[in-house]
This record gives C-alpha cells, structure tokens and sequence, in this order.
C-alpha cells in the first residue's frame, strides 16, 4: 500500500505540470492557426510588442523582420501575452456558437484593436510633429546666433576703427537667417513674420551704411546703439525659436520691440 502510494504521487508530480499547462497548450494552437495571423499581428502591434512588418514578415522588433514562427521563437514571453489577449477578446469559440455570435465576438475582439492602433498613429503623428519643429527650431536658433555673433564682431571691431574690414563676415550669416526666417513664414503664414524680418535687414543696413564718426565718444554711443538694437532683434528671434519649441500652443503675430522712433535709419548725431 505505501509503495502504491509513493508511486501515485510521483505520477501526480509528473503529470500536474502538463496538466497545469494545457490551456496555454490551447491558446498556442488557437493562436497558430492561419486565420488566426492577421489578428495576432494586429494585437501585438496594439499592444507596442512590434511595428508592422511586411507582407510576409509581418511584424518588425528594432528594425528586423520576423514571421509569427519567428517571432514566438524569438519573443516567447511577448507571444504569449499577445496570444492570451487575443484569446480573452475572443473567448474562444465554441462549436455550438452561432454566426451571429461569432460575429460579435469577432467585432468586440476588434475594438480594442482598433483603439490601439488609432493610438499607435495619433502618438506617431505627434512624435513626428515633435521631430520637425525641434529641428526646425534648432536651424534657426545656429542661424540667428551665427549672424548676432558676426555682427557684434564687426560693430565692436568698429571701436577701434577696424569695422570695415567684418562687413564682408556678416554676409552668409544674415543669408542664412533670412532664410531660415523665410522658411518658417511660409510653414506659419499666421505669425507674420514680415515686420522681424524687415527689421534684421535695416539693422543690417544701418551698419554697413553707417556714418561712423571718428571722435572717440561719438563712436563709442553709435556703436552701443547699433549693439542695444542688435540684441533686441536677436531676443526677437529668439521668441520664434521658443515658439517653435512650443507647436501645440496657439500663436498671434510675432512682436517685435522697436530699439526707436527711426528703426531703420540711423543718423549719427556726432557724426559731424
């Protein structure tokens, strides 16, 4: 009798695991079965598990093609849990189910499907969103401190009466800034971005045709001047640049600060 026994429990030890396991068993073969691929696909893309993959490499995991055999080898863990969720939505048809009842199983089974995926793309959208207006942020700040550095170059070089010779220095920067500020006119018609724009072009006159005086104190304020406008439009700029760090927010038009009455004219009084 004691032998029977040890011998019944060493044959329950060895048969619980299997039997334990038998509705996983089930749901594997659910879930391997060819009807059954498509929707596996689309729930362990739902669920972030994959991105969507080709036609016969359906699902991608950083960057690699797997088929749904590949991919249980590979992710045994993640085909599991997507397997159950497909199942748990399902129930598991019963051949006494009707069609009508299969249907709407099958329909509620792609709700939540359907969500994910409509998730999936509104976060892809906005991740996208994102990307670009940081870049596009980014190129027009390097532009805008490219050109405010060239110019305060030239202006304090013109303390010392070398400024002639940085002119030629602040061409590509203000070309490129012009751009840049073109470029994001056009992608944000609403910002009215013309008055900044007009602005840069007649401090960058201002400068270059400037009376400059040789008398050392006249030179010094005509210098500040053009330096205090000089960083009021770079903090203008600026203001574009965190605009663009900001896309979800709701925008007016670009205010720019006059430096004074005459913006774009500046007559030295010392100059004579």
């Amino acid at each position: 009798m004691v032998a029977a026994l040890l011998g019944e429990t060493v044959y329950g030890l060895g048969a619980s695991p299997a039997r334990a396991d038998a509705t996983g068993d089930a749901q594997t073969l659910y879930c391997a079965k060819p009807e059954n691929t498509r929707p596996l696909v689309d729930t362990a893309v739902a669920l972030g598990m994959a991105d969507s993959g080709t036609h016969d490499k359906p699902l991608k995991v950083n960057g690699r093609d797997f088929t749904v055999t590949d991919w249980r080898r590979t992710f045994p863990a993640d085909f599991g849990r997507a397997c159950a969720a497909l199942v748990a939505v399902r129930k598991l048809p019963s051949t006494s189910s009707s069609w009508t009842g299969d249907l709407v199983k099958t329909v509620i089974g792609l709700i939540p499907v359907a969500v994910g995926a409509l998730l999936a793309l509104g976060s892809g959208l906005l991740t996208t969103r994102k990307a670009s207006a940081e870049r596009e942020a980014g190129e027009l700040h390097a532009a805008a401190t490219a050109y405010e550095r060239a110019c305060r170059d030239c202006l304090i070089a013109w303390r010392r009466g070398q400024g002639r010779s940085l002119e030629a220095a602040m061409d590509a920067p203000l070309s490129g800034l012009l751009a840049e500020l073109q470029r994001c006119k056009s992608r944000h018609p609403r910002w009215r971005l013309e008055r900044l724009i007009t602005a840069i072009r007649g401090l960058d006159r201002d400068i270059r045709e400037a009376d400059w005086p040789t008398e050392t104190e006249a030179l010094r304020r005509l210098t500040q001047r053009l330096l205090d406008r000089l960083e009021a439009r770079h903090a203008d700029v600026m203001g574009v640049v965190s605009r663009l760090d900001r896309p979800w927010r709701r925008h007016g038009p670009v205010r720019v600060e006059q430096a004074g009455p005459a913006e774009h004219a500046e007559t030295p009084p010392d100059a004579s």
